[in-house]
């Protein structure tokens, strides 16, 4: 790797007390859940908050009335599931509400997740059985969409037709109700009836770009977005989406090599395509061996594992909640199993709690390539119309296209984003995956965190407002490159590490801000560039007509 030469260049500290004053106060949100709810007499006081009485209890009556509750409601209203029934959506301005609960009642509240909403979020009519209004969709829970929070990111942008994904892969049903008119133009359409050639391409479009709100399926990610449609097996099929002027490409397919002796070429090709804007998302694979050691841990497969393509792993939901659930297997071990963004779907309980991966080397595959890990798990609509017997579930091939769809959206609310600051952005707003107990074998193979779409979404819009602050925190980085080189106001990084590996390379029009808990330490192979701009301009920006690339083959002619 490189060496880089460590580089500060001049930033401002910038303190605004009179702002800071100003600023409203913070409110936390979790959801819980609360057996014997039914028992709760609730009731809005005049000045918007809640009142919460347990008929028979005075103690645990006695800590609601020392905290402020904003909202106290059933967070699924609609689900047939029994989980799901008594989960209950807590809003308050001081977290020692929950903890106090928690501690005083520990069987009566379980399940505690803290998240982070849009003030509105937008369920379509079609979101499944976790909406949080009436669902004439598919009648499957949407774990996938609740853990990426799609309808707070939906209440930002649904996408916009300017943005052309291409979606690399087998047949895209035509005539379903949530593909039909979707699909601008098929480069090439296959008519096949059943099996993975019928489901397969139909699964990842549905999720990816699937119709919205039309009280059938699922929702797409970027439904808002144009597409087009290719075969997939061969590097061709995704020049080809280039040529037609495909700005995303998904390629849920994974082999052990592509491109035979060309596959430098490959590389470098799609270094350019990144350079020039154009990003290529791709599975990772599911446990293959391609070395035919016997070891399917850190195999590298294509196109997912070539520079600058975003290689996506799946990890498991079970529930938005973290299970309590232990069991015996035969031999009576310890087992749990469908844990929130765990790779494997079993583990063994130790003693002391570690959870130890069942299986290991079964799963998804792991390598020092993975950027993203997202969601495996989904309704699969292509599964359902092409009459295969599991419409609930999925793979490696499942998690790219919440990428590519969160990618869409991202370009839809700011054009102008390049590559770099699109994967910046990615990997910021993800959530930490692979210190989470069970999955630190893993630690290395498991890319920057799971997606957040909306985070990502929301701060994709961020780098277009003049007064907005692009916040790096919370995080602990020690590789993976981070460029923002667009910011029109201020950055200010807090609480957030930048070790070993990772670079920085950044740049705002008025300020970059350093608080408490920063730590920028690149070692000999990263850097770090913090710059000031003044020349800075929000500008729109418009889809400009496809590049001519020539053949990945010929360029290997021309050397």
């Amino acid at each position: 790797m490189k060496y880089f030469t460590i580089l500060f260049v001049f930033f401002i500290f910038f303190v605004n007390v009179t702002a800071h004053s100003q600023e409203a106060e913070e409110h936390f949100y979790f959801h819980v859940n609360i057996a014997d709810a039914d028992l709760f007499k609730i009731k809005k006081k005049n000045d918007g908050t809640f009142e919460i009485i347990n008929r028979k209890d005075r103690k645990e009556t006695a800590i609601y009335e020392a905290y402020n509750v904003f909202q106290f409601k059933k967070a699924f209203p609609y689900t047939d599931r029994e989980l799901l029934k008594t989960v209950y959506i807590i809003e308050t301005d001081d977290v020692a509400l929950v903890s106090n609960l928690k501690n005083k009642f520990a069987k009566k509240y379980t399940r505690i997740d803290q998240f982070y909403p849009a003030k509105d979020p937008f369920y379509p009519n079609d979101y499944g059985t976790t909406s949080q209004v009436e669902n004439k969709g598919n009648k499957h829970p949407s774990y996938d969409l609740d853990q990426i929070q799609a309808a707070d990111a939906w209440s930002i942008t649904t996408g916009n037709k300017k943005v052309v994904i291409g979606i690399s892969d087998s047949k895209i049903d035509s005539l379903d109700p949530d593909l039909k008119g979707r699909v601008s133009k098929y480069l090439v359409y296959s008519n096949a009836t059943k099996g993975i050639t019928c489901s397969h391409g139909t699964n990842i479009a549905a999720t990816a770009i699937g119709r919205m709100d039309n009280a059938y399926g699922r929702p797409g990610i970027c439904s808002g977005c144009d597409v087009i449609a290719n075969n997939y097996g061969s590097f061709e099929k995704i020049e080809e989406l280039v040529a037609a002027g495909a700005k995303v490409i998904n390629a849920s397919w994974a082999t052990c090599s592509l491109g035979g002796k060309y596959m430098e070429n490959i590389n470098e090709r799609i270094n350019e395509y990144y350079d020039d804007g154009i990003i290529i998302v791709a599975g990772a694979g599911n446990g293959t061996d391609c070395n035919r050691d016997g070891i399917k841990i850190g195999d590298s497969l294509y196109p997912a594992s070539f520079n600058r393509v975003i290689s996506v792993t799946g990890t498991y939901l079970g529930n938005t909640f973290e299970t309590d659930e232990v069991f015996p297997d035969k031999e009576g071990n310890l087992m749990t199993k469908s844990l929130k963004n765990r790779r494997n779907g079993y583990f063994y309980v130790e003693e002391d709690g570690t959870l130890r991966p069942h299986e290991p080397e079964k799963g998804m595959q792991v390598n020092k390539a993975i950027d993203l890990t997202s969601p495996a798990i989904g309704y699969l609509l292509g599964n359902d119309i092409c009459g295969e017997e599991a419409v609930y579930g999925g793979a490696s091939s499942n998690a790219a296209p919440y990428i590519t769809g969160t990618i869409g959206l991202m370009w839809s609310v700011n054009y102008c984003l390049s590559s770099y600051e699109i994967e910046t952005i990615l990997k910021q707003t993800s959530e930490p995956t692979e210190h989470l107990n069970g999955n630190q074998i893993f630690v290395g193979m498991m890319g920057a965190g799971g997606l957040n779409t909306y985070r990502a979404v929301k701060m994709a819009k961020e780098l277009k407002n003049p007064f907005g602050n692009v916040t790096f925190e919370n995080r602990d980085f020690y590789r993976f490159e981070f460029t923002i080189r667009s910011a029109p106001n201020m950055i200010t990084i807090q609480n957030q590490t930048f070790r070993e590996d990772a670079t920085v390379d950044f740049k705002a029009k008025k300020s970059i801000v350093l608080k408490s808990g920063t730590r920028i330490a690149p070692n000999k192979n990263g850097f770090a560039k913090i710059a000031i701009d003044p020349t800075i301009e929000i500008k729109e920006c418009e889809p400009s007509p496809p590049k001519k690339y020539g053949s990945y083959k010929e360029m290997a002619k021309t050397e």
